[in-house]
């Protein structure tokens, strides 16, 4: 009998401006639900200053994604703080979303909400203006 995959946790999270508490704060509890979890560490993506408003052009982002896509063979899970992370704007935020589910990635706050690549949405109905369809 195969052992269950491992799961990878790629944390990111976007700050536009100079003071870093408020970031900090946010991957420290990134980094304490992923131990919570049992989960590994596949890296940690940051984009800050006008690169975290923009939403066609994340470098750091960018580069989550090449990493992601590079770890085939174990449970990928994009692990952001809350959903603003990714975008404020839900259509942009949305976009970001499904080129992580492409991958094949579970994309997860670190309040329990997913979306899975099968298009679950867990827990229903609290996706913070995420869309269920």
């Amino acid at each position: 009998m195969r052992s269950p995959q491992p799961t990878l946790a790629f944390v990111y999270d976007r700050c536009c401006t100079s003071d870093t508490t408020e970031l900090e704060r946010r991957l420290k509890a990134c980094g304490e639900y992923v131990v919570a979890q049992g989960w590994g560490f596949g890296g940690w993506w940051r984009d800050t200053g006008d690169q975290a408003l923009v939403n066609d052009h994340r470098p750091a982002f960018d580069t989550l994604l090449r990493t992601m896509r590079a770890a085939e063979g174990c449970q990928r899970v994009c692990l952001v703080y809350d959903w603003h992370r990714l975008s404020h704007d839900l259509g942009k935020r949305t976009i970001l979303v499904r080129r992580l589910l492409g991958l094949g990635a579970t994309v997860e706050t670190c309040f329990g909400e997913r979306m899975t690549p099968d298009g679950r949405h867990e827990p229903l109905g609290s996706l913070s203006g995420m869309p269920l369809t």
